[in-house]
């Protein structure tokens, strides 16, 4: 439990890669924005390590693009929180134990599906920011993360994507010119084969308000 001076601060917290990923493709700059709202950011151990691990064969290989999360986390490690999780300390062990068999490429453990793993995880941690905290916004774009914490009914929290966190800075706290970032990001990330957009499409219902029943 943390002293209660920091815990009754609010806090942005996020569970998922995907908002570090989308703001970074409009550059550097773009993931100070998370310091905006001037809350505690706080991130997963998931988050960091995905955000900043060394891609396996088959992973988006963007690693410009993972560079430039990894030098935003290292100078800003004084303002940014990361709360551990059972899947990323179990990843962490893992990796140790490769590296000091010789790190073989064939034997290195394998990061798909562990994110799949870390739903229960999330809820876990949400569960521990709403009793210490006075509020919770989550910025999480994964539609199964936003549809297992909707369904708990004993949590109060604010789920954003990362479309709605722009529109909030423009809309709700006055930054001009803010909208534009998901315009950059979109055309930052391009089109798949079909020539659809590789962002993420708008969700029905977003932000999404839980409280408890």
């Amino acid at each position: 439990m943390m002293d209660d001076d920091i815990s009754r601060r609010p806090r942005l917290l996020i569970p998922d890669n995907s908002p570090l990923s989308l703001l970074s493709m409009a550059g550097r700059e773009a993931l100070d924005y998370l310091f905006a709202p001037r809350v505690d950011v706080w991130i997963t151990d998931m988050v960091e390590i995905e955000a900043t691990r060394d891609p396996d064969p088959g992973d988006d290989q963007r690693t410009a693009q993972r560079r430039t999360i990894a030098e935003w986390f290292d100078e800003n490690r004084h303002r940014i929180s990361v709360t551990e999780t059972a899947v990323g300390r179990e990843y962490s062990k893992a990796m140790t134990n490769w590296k000091k068999g010789g790190g073989h490429p064939d034997l290195k453990p394998d990061w798909a599906d562990r994110g799949d793993y870390s739903l229960f995880d999330i809820l876990k941690v949400a569960e521990t920011f709403v009793e210490d905290s006075e509020a919770v916004v989550l910025l999480v774009d994964d539609r199964r993360a936003r549809a297992a914490l909707r369904q708990n009914e004993d949590l109060n929290l604010d789920i954003l994507s990362t479309r709605a966190f722009i529109s909030m800075l423009e809309h709700k706290l006055g930054i001009e010119n803010a909208d534009d970032l998901w315009h950059i990001i979109e055309i930052g990330a391009g089109v798949n084969e079909h020539g659809k957009s590789r962002v993420p499409a708008p969700l029905s219902d977003d932000p999404i308000y839980v409280r408890k029943r």
